[in-house]
């Protein structure tokens, strides 16, 4: 029997979610999710779940700031929940990158984002075990925090699927049809759908997805382990999550006991997305337990328990993709988010609505975030020396 579709998503992380669910608020009838193993199996169900709005691209920080409006009030938007903890943000840098947080502290005042400058003396007063003596100063944005992001798809795709979205786990995407007009349907391990509009927000996976298509996405799938540490009883107060723009770590709070320690630093090594070491080695966990010593010295007293590795997919400029591919008209991507996917989540899947139904996306400049900006050579990266800091 002939199966068509008004929209394909290919995807079932939070960008996709979100986007089904957006697209079932603007009426579409039937939208189609396609994921090839379960809701937030790849990159999503392993993000350490940091939720901040300190960026320095204006666009990025508002879709963060609307985006963490939309954690807190989950249970009442959608009927879900996203475990969203809301502990604060610190970024901290040295006294040589003065002006680029200032300036970016002042962009978010000016957006309606609270954060406020702090020195390291203030720094420390708030965190008595802080070292902070290499420090020049920071910015702190109570309003951030850290959430689990594969429970915040779960919602987003529960949401979906009681508006009437079609749901298909564990099926492969294996062609995508293109004719004069433009796509014309999406080939899976099940059958082919038929479609005029398909959305790639498929992650690691989306250079492959756009490929068949006909298009090029110089995205690629970069490993970054995270290690958990338990913290010493004698620090068992609560923290805000910490980024360290002096040595290229972050530290995010698990509770009143527990620190995850993740690197900021860009890395250029590819992996395989389908094959790759789930977890900290040897070296990694000496290297990350050794970043967090330096930076908090009581966890000289702390101990390792655990850790993994995610993917992030990665784009020369450390920016995603968020566009309509241009000359394969109903052809869709939002891949390449650089380690930044998850905490945009919900204002991904708005913006991809827009462009579908509207045409183009009336809510923000996605400008910086042009398919073709790559074959221009033009450069989307943020102000800060570490590219996923955006």
């Amino acid at each position: 029997m002939r199966e068509t579709a008004d929209v394909v998503v290919i995807g079932g992380g939070i960008n996709g979610t979100s986007t089904a669910y957006h697209l079932s608020l603007r009426g579409l009838r039937r939208v189609v999710l396609v994921e090839k193993d379960h809701i937030a199996s790849g990159p999503t169900g392993l993000s350490s779940g940091v939720v901040r709005q300190h960026y320095s691209h204006e666009v990025l920080a508002a879709m963060a700031r609307d985006s963490i409006k939309f954690w807190e009030t989950i249970g009442e938007s959608i009927g879900g929940d996203a475990g969203f903890v809301q502990c604060g943000v610190i970024f901290f840098a040295p006294a040589h990158s003065e002006d680029a947080i200032k300036q970016a502290v002042a962009m978010h005042n000016r957006i309606g984002i609270r954060e406020q400058l702090l020195t390291a003396q203030e720094l420390r007063a708030m965190e008595p075990m802080l070292h902070a003596d290499d420090i020049g100063f920071g910015a702190y944005e109570p309003d951030g925090g850290y959430a689990d992001p594969a429970l915040a798809a779960n919602s987003f795709a529960s949401a979906a699927l009681a508006k009437g979205v079609d749901i298909r786990r564990k099926t492969r995407v294996t062609g995508i049809n293109v004719d004069g007009q433009g796509v014309s349907g999406v080939v899976t391990d099940k059958g082919t759908i038929e479609t005029r509009h398909v959305v790639n927000v498929a992650g690691p996976w989306g250079g492959a997805i756009a490929a068949m298509a006909g298009a090029r996405i110089p995205v690629r799938a970069s490993r970054h382990p995270v290690v958990m540490l338990h913290r010493p009883p004698a620090w068992s107060h609560e923290t805000p999550v910490w980024a360290d723009l002096v040595n290229g770590w972050y530290f995010k709070p698990d509770g009143k006991t527990g620190m995850m320690v993740g690197s900021l630093h860009d890395i250029a090594d590819a992996v395989d997305a389908d094959a790759y070491a789930r977890v900290p080695t040897a070296d990694e966990i000496a290297a990350y337990s050794e970043a967090i010593v330096k930076r908090f010295p009581i966890m000289e007293e702390g101990t390792v328990h655990g850790g993994w590795a995610g993917l992030y997919d990665v784009t020369p400029d450390w920016q995603p993709v968020i566009d309509r591919v241009p000359g394969i008209d109903g052809f869709y991507c939002a891949v390449g988010f650089s380690g930044h996917g998850f905490k945009i989540g919900p204002s991904i899947g708005k913006a991809l609505s827009e462009i579908i139904v509207d045409g183009r996306c009336t809510t923000y400049d996605l400008g910086i975030f042009r398919y073709d900006r790559f074959g221009e050579h033009r450069s989307s990266r943020g102000a800060y020396e570490f590219g996923i800091v955006g």
